[in-house]
């Protein structure tokens, strides 16, 4: 249940904020109104130290008026963000927001080419990064505006622009927080002020339908495209409002931070704990007895994960919840990638009713949500549709399919994006009359649940018979040597299609591929069972937990 005294205005000023595309004095203001009643409580965690609503909003002003020095642009400009995660993210979305900037997170993975084709196609005027992508940003020769970095002994170095803001504005630990903020929160209104006037930037460039945030996809299937995302502050409210609700989180929540905040989701629930007043607790990237330790220090209430840290968190929980305490964390929240209803169930049973499967994607946010209640009875399902959210499917004919009739899977929803970024030809391929398909095969039952089945991109046809890999691999992964497991098309003359296995076993266990062949022709039909096996020490899969299966063809053809 949600415990939170969050009034409806309080809410709605918070979110004017985070929804970054109101004009920048509004968002201003908006802030310093919900200071009053949430700013002494503590906002962010790290190993490295704690800072408050008043701290992190202070340090937000620093750096907007930092960039409005070096001649940023408020209400036009484009700011990315490469980082692993770190505890000035959130101060960084303030300051976008403050600012009216477009808010660009870039997957810190990334090559020097792929870093290159995101800035370009996204115009980027300002980049902040951290050490470990400075090589690849260095290769991929940018040339933004303004350059940040969070490292120490770097150029710009961003500690040290928040150290000579406070300077500048004659800042000490023994000025009262709320005048203190007040004062430069005053002085950078003017400043945007000023620059509007100097720049003839008009107050409907500002607002209106400028994008808040582009959040480019994984590039499972080619290019990433950039999914626009522009909410006005009374839809972000009825989306916080509601996935609140869902997911029971409020304002006593501290939620522990293991998934990569340029990844939607992450950060939507990272900000989304922010809106009720909550505490986030990051860490740098997911390491499975790092979690259990910050879970057992902090008494963390809610994390987002993706699959394969559950089945992380479930093959060690034996061995480290003999050390570390975990109950505190009422809400497991899982999503990104498909999970297997096998270790949905599994995980209910060894670890508690605390599993919250949702279904979405980036371009049309939250569809659907399974609660630890149902997963017993409906662990193949993702649950049942949310609020404010219209699910149909369709077959290849266009027609709306009905009770568990399978077909692709489209959405509308208020929350969803407004197109891909620069990409209107993307934008219309996945649109039918107003709805938005993420490429999924799926169906809805008798109960009102939905099933996901497949990628229609994934789906293998052998000898002219579908055949959707999802189903296979489900049943794969009940097998108790099996950890990991991706299943895959690759040619054949004969029948245009075969199945392929790639497998990951668990650590210190054996298995041939006989005995899975035996395993699954027990569970499913024949002409499922696949034809080839290849064991391997690990899968390519993005950071988001989703196998890239084009990397295991790519590799299969090259043998």
């Amino acid at each position: 249940m949600v415990q939170n005294e969050t009034s409806f205005l309080d809410l709605l000023h918070t979110l004017s904020l985070f929804s970054m595309k109101d004009f920048p004095e509004a968002s201003i203001l908006a802030a310093l109104k919900v200071l009053k009643k949430r700013g002494h409580k503590e906002a962010v965690i790290w190993s490295g130290g704690r800072r408050t609503y008043y701290e992190i909003f202070e340090r937000s002003i620093i750096l907007s008026d930092f960039l409005l020095e070096l001649g940023a642009i408020p209400g036009k400009d484009k700011l990315a963000f490469m980082s692993i995660n770190v505890p000035q993210s959130p101060e960084i979305w303030y300051a976008c927001s403050l600012l009216g900037f477009s808010f660009i997170p870039v997957n810190w993975r990334l090559k020097s080419q792929e870093i290159k084709y995101i800035y370009e196609h996204a115009d980027i005027d300002i980049f902040i990064y951290n050490k470990e992508n400075e090589s690849e940003i260095k290769n991929a020769g940018l040339n933004p505006k303004i350059s940040l970095s969070l490292d120490e002994g770097d150029e710009n170095f961003y500690e040290d622009v928040i150290k000579d803001g406070r300077k500048k504005f004659g800042l000490s630990e023994k000025q009262d927080v709320e005048k203190r903020i007040e004062k430069i929160s005053e002085s950078l209104i003017m400043k945007i002020r000023k620059i509007n006037v100097e720049k003839n930037v008009r107050r409907d460039e500002r607002g209106g339908d400028k994008v808040g945030i582009i959040v480019y996809t994984s590039g499972t299937t080619g290019r990433p495209k950039g999914a626009q995302r522009n909410m006005k502050p009374i839809s972000a409210m009825l989306l916080a409002s509601s996935a609140a609700r869902e997911f029971g989180i409020g304002r006593d929540d501290i939620h522990l931070v293991v998934s990569p905040l340029y990844h939607s989701a992450p950060f939507f629930f990272a900000q989304l704990t922010m809106a009720f007043g909550g505490t986030l607790v990051i860490l740098p990237r997911f390491r499975v007895e790092p979690f259990f330790e910050a879970a057992h220090r902090y008494k963390t209430t809610s994390t987002f994960i993706v699959p394969y840290m559950l089945y992380e968190i479930l093959e060690n929980y034996d061995k480290l919840s003999g050390i570390y305490d975990i109950s505190s964390i009422t809400h497991f929240i899982c999503g990104a990638a498909p999970l297997s209803p096998q270790k949905k169930r599994d995980f209910i049973k060894k670890i508690g009713n605390t599993l919250y499967e949702f279904y979405g994607s980036t371009e049309t946010s939250i569809n659907s949500i399974l609660k630890p209640q149902d997963i017993e009875k409906k662990a193949e399902s993702v649950g049942k549709i949310v609020p404010f959210c219209r699910v149909k499917i369709v077959d290849d004919n266009g027609k709306v399919c009905g009770v568990n009739e399978e077909g692709l899977i489209y959405v509308r929803s208020p929350f969803s994006m407004k197109g891909y970024y620069k990409d209107k030809s993307a934008t219309d391929e996945i649109t039918f009359d107003g709805y938005i398909t993420a490429g999924d095969i799926g169906k809805i039952d008798q109960d009102g649940f939905l099933y996901i089945l497949d990628r229609k991109k994934d789906m293998i046809i052998s000898a002219g018979v579908n055949i959707y890999p999802a189903e296979i691999e489900n049943e794969l992964l009940k097998h108790q040597a099996v950890k990991l497991c991706a299943i895959v098309g690759v040619p054949d003359e004969k029948w245009g299609e075969k199945v392929k296995a790639f497998v990951v076993l668990k650590d210190g266990l054996k298995v041939s591929k006989d005995e899975l062949e035996n395993f699954l022709r027990e569970r499913i039909a024949g002409y499922k069972v696949p034809r080839e096996w290849e064991f391997v020490d690990s899968l390519p899969m993005t950071p988001s937990g989703k196998i890239l299966k084009r990397e295991l063809v790519k590799k299969d053809k090259s043998l």
